[in-house]
């Protein structure tokens, strides 16, 4: 099996998990414990930070994998290249998971969201107006169609960054 599909599912499915994992059990013990004191847009944002780093440990151990199956050679575009498919094969496995969370799992999501940012602009104080402009830009923003394509093109774009970064650390260097 090529290093790319290896590290491609690997890290898509453990990103797709981790994204479950924290929109499920992360916001119901934010609701159990800390009675919704934590805003869900923040619990987003931290796990997608961390969806990251998952992203860059699977394209740097793809990366090693693939300069070990060519005898330890690795020139910058084939580290780039097996990257990038990691990246691309990790970004439709996390739309795939997106969109079982947001059809399947938690089908009210994008409602769920609405309330949520309601609730935290009108206790900083937001007029009637400024959370309902902004409330419109939320529902588009955590659609179960736009939840897709961020996984998608997300995973893509950063992990094409990260590819850059670590094809020039890890390729192979000429001997003097």
């Amino acid at each position: 099996m090529k290093s790319f599909v290896k590290y491609g599912l690997w890290t898509g499915i453990i990103s797709g998990l981790w994204g479950l994992v924290c929109f499920t059990v992360v916001g119901w013990l934010n609701k159990a414990f800390f009675h919704g004191s934590i805003a869900a847009t923040d619990i987003r944002s931290y796990s997608g930070l961390f969806s990251i780093v998952i992203l860059a440990v699977g394209i740097y151990l793809g990366m090693k994998q693939a300069r070990l199956r060519t005898g330890g050679i690795l020139t910058y575009g084939q580290a780039v290249r097996t990257g990038v498919l990691i990246a691309c094969m990790t970004g439709v496995l996390v739309a795939c998971f997106s969109w079982l969370y947001c059809v399947v799992i938690n089908p009210g999501y994008a409602d769920f969201m609405v309330q949520d940012t309601g609730r935290v602009l009108a206790a900083a104080g937001k007029t009637p107006q400024e959370i309902t402009q902004r409330l419109e830009g939320v529902r588009r923003e955590f659609s179960t169609g736009m939840q897709v394509m961020q996984a998608l093109v997300g995973q893509i774009v950063v992990g094409t960054v990260v590819s850059l970064i670590l094809g020039a650390i890890l390729r192979s260097r000429k001997s003097v």
